[in-house]
């Protein structure tokens, strides 16, 4: 792919143009102003907004770099990612949410991930670790409902559920005691 500085702002301006795809049409006329070598990949996580309580599901192209396999070198490449925007409100504003680049995973784990291998949430991410373990505690509770009450796997795992809801109950205290470093 060439590095023609001019080629990545028409790729830039091309995307941003496009901020939701909401059918093929959409996809269609974004993708004819692409290169056709330009590299694709999706992103894997659902995006969204925690304090946006109305949302709908849509999908928005990125504009990222990509390393090309057989030069090593980045160079720009299209990423397709699902976002949930307002429900509510203009086409204006629903763009506007879909291409920021701050919103978090949707996934309690990937969010939680991107929080403290960042450090600049610790707080919150351990608080969504403590969200992940109340759902695996609960879980296994669950699965050993299914369980024979003669079975002594039932009472293990009942005992392990309780282990983690406990340990989710202690991180929640930890995590209110934690500062995120300044940087």
């Amino acid at each position: 792919m060439s590095e023609n500085p001019a080629r990545h702002l028409s790729e830039a301006d091309a995307i941003a143009a496009h901020p939701i795809l909401d059918n093929v049409g959409d996809l269609a006329r974004l993708l004819s102003q692409l290169p056709p070598d330009m590299a694709l990949t999706l992103d894997q996580h659902v995006r969204a907004d925690p304090a946006e309580p109305a949302e709908m599901y849509t999908v928005t192209p990125r504009l990222v770099g990509m390393v090309n396999d057989e030069t090593a070198q980045t160079v720009p490449g299209l990423q397709l990612g699902t976002v949930y925007v307002p429900a509510e409100g203009d086409e204006n504003a629903q763009a506007a949410a879909a291409v920021r680049r701050d919103l978090l995973p949707e996934n309690l784990l990937a969010r939680a991930g991107a929080r403290i291998l960042d450090g600049r949430d610790l707080q919150a991410g351990l608080k969504d670790l403590t969200g992940l373990l109340q759902e695996v505690g609960l879980l296994l509770g669950e699965g050993a409902k299914w369980l024979s009450r003669d079975d002594p796997a039932m009472t293990s795992l009942q005992v392990e559920a309780d282990r983690i809801q406990h340990a989710a109950a202690r991180i929640t205290q930890l995590a209110d005691t934690v500062e995120s470093p300044e940087w």
